[in-house]
């Protein structure tokens, strides 16, 4: 299943997305927008905070729960990947992951273009 939307005046914040024992959710704070992993429950997996919402503002954001345990999120030219089965994220930004008690600390995998 593929969701898009885009933060408005009036967008609902956050933005939360659940499949099987997926789940998404994409928020916009004052400074930071964040993506988190979570399960079915919205109980937080992993975070990776993107930056000030203002670089974002206007972009579309698309989340898709795929076949193989994995959600991809992508919002402008920044895409991420979350691995439920592994416990591990990845994105082409290099920007820093971080894991819950549940996952542990060393989510991070390194981004290849079988990713994408």
């Amino acid at each position: 299943m593929r969701y898009a939307f885009k933060f408005t005046l009036f967008t609902k914040n956050p933005q939360m997305f659940r499949e099987r024992n997926m789940g998404v959710v994409i928020e916009k704070e004052r400074d930071v927008v964040c993506v988190y992993g979570t399960d079915n429950h919205f109980h937080i997996l992993c975070a990776v905070p993107l930056c000030h919402p203002k670089h974002l503002k206007g972009a579309e954001y698309t989340v898709e729960f795929c076949e193989n345990e994995c959600a991809r999120i992508a919002v402008g030219d920044l895409q991420i990947i979350i691995d439920y089965s592994k416990k591990k994220c990845a994105n082409n930004k290099s920007i820093r992951c971080y894991g819950s008690d549940d996952w542990g600390e060393d989510v991070q995998i390194a981004w290849s273009e079988a990713l994408s």
